[in-house]
């Protein structure tokens, strides 16, 4: 994860950087994609973030009832 940067004087209230951290290394399913092609992720239940897709990683979908 790249550091987290605010313009000078800003705190982060909304616990921004500790959302993100949460987040590393977890499965996610994409919720869709704004009109610049980031994509939308929902990682807690009242929590929309969007994430440049390069800042991602692609994860093998897992089949139900195969073996």
């Amino acid at each position: 994860m790249s550091p987290v940067t605010f313009a000078p004087g800003v705190k982060d209230k909304l616990g921004t950087e500790k959302l993100f951290k949460s987040m590393l290394g977890k499965v996610y399913t994409v919720r869709g994609f704004d009109k610049y092609g980031n994509v939308e992720l929902a990682p807690k239940r009242l929590n929309t973030v969007w994430v440049e897709p390069e800042f991602l990683k692609l994860a093998a979908s897992q089949r139900r009832g195969t073996k």
